[in-house]
């Protein structure tokens, strides 16, 4: 099948996934009365939100630039949270396009090798799904039965299922800090793989894998687990108070008694929707959200879905209005050279 038919199908695909999501999100409820839920929230409290998402940019830029430090040491705090604002802003348009968007663009910027810039974006990406599937299981032993009988589809994951993926992702990375570490060794037994095949190929390949192995390196050095770590715990704190604020911003912390374990538990259920590969997360964003407020904390539908709704749509502007800026500075910087 042609490439282009291809990528047509798959965003096809991701649209209809969207559609279908939305729809099941807001089906057999007044819009008028999400619409009027939404203008109740505090002014104040939708600005911190704001805020807060900036903050958690800047937070995971810095988690970026540690990973990439064992090959540069150019790319500032300001040019990594750019690349960032761009690939947030390019996968609300195009699933997954923005993570290449932002390897190109310090490609343009420093002339990084992509090879390891890209290795750190997929180290990043394991780091973020340990942390979720650790989120997911906090949120199951807080509140087992009520997930049971609110989504049945979570029950294979309860229990075991969790200890199994976390397990899988630490076996992950613990791979691929080997590989880093043990690099020629592993490069020769690949080598030796692939001599069957003509020695352009194989070098090809052989380049390309040497090359992703350099941007691992961060993964063996002792002092880079610290600031990972504070920067992943200080992140996902982010993401939690994110939850928290919009609960205050719509009045939930008083109205239903909804605190910081209750924003945990939603973080890590919505963020399943983030996952998805839809434009944005939209759709089984919302609809894990607002169904998690409604079944579980017996937030009316209505509201579940204005703070959903008001507090996905604040990151996505905030990433848009971001994004725009960054592509012409980026611009700019690539027609200087």
């Amino acid at each position: 099948m042609n490439s282009r038919i291809q990528k047509v199908l798959r965003y096809a695909v991701s649209l209809g996934l969207m559609a279908l999501f939305l729809y099941w999100a807001f089906w057999d409820i007044d819009a008028a009365t999400v619409w009027a839920a939404m203008r109740q929230a505090s002014p104040t409290w939708l600005g911190i939100i704001v805020l807060t998402t900036l903050v958690t940019i800047v937070l995971r830029a810095w988690r970026w630039l540690v990973l990439m430090r064992p090959f540069t040491t150019s790319v500032t705090v300001w040019e990594a949270s750019q690349a960032l604002a761009l690939c947030y802003g390019a996968n609300f348009f195009l699933p997954r396009s923005g993570e290449a968007l932002r390897v190109i663009g310090l490609k343009w910027r420093h002339s990084i090798s992509m090879g390891s810039t890209a290795a750190t974006v997929v180290v990043e990406r394991i780091i973020d799904l340990v942390w979720l599937v650790m989120f997911v299981g906090i949120s199951v032993l807080l509140l087992r039965a009520p997930l049971e009988l609110a989504f049945p589809w979570l029950g294979p994951w309860m229990g075991p299922g969790i200890l199994a993926a976390l397990a899988a992702c630490v076996a992950l990375l613990s791979l691929l800090t080997m590989v880093s570490i043990y690099r020629d060794r592993a490069l020769d037994v690949l080598r030796r793989i692939l001599r069957p095949l003509p020695p352009r190929i194989s070098g090809a390949v052989v380049d390309t894998l040497s090359t992703f192995a350099h941007g691992l390196e961060a993964l063996h050095t002792p002092s880079a687990y610290v600031e990972i770590l504070v920067s992943s715990l200080l992140l996902n704190a982010g993401y939690i108070l994110l939850i928290y604020e919009g609960f205050v911003a719509f009045g939930f912390h008083t109205d239903y008694s909804l605190g910081a374990p209750e924003a945990l538990v939603i973080m890590a259920i919505s963020s399943l929707g983030i996952v998805a590969p839809v434009p944005g997360g939209t759709g089984p964003y919302h609809f894990l959200f607002s169904q998690s407020l409604l079944l579980l904390f017996s937030v009316p539908a209505a509201a579940a879905l204005a703070c959903a709704t008001t507090v996905h749509a604040l990151a996505n502007l905030l990433y848009i209005t971001l994004s725009g800026p960054a592509l012409l500075l980026l611009r700019r910087h690539r027609h200087r050279e």
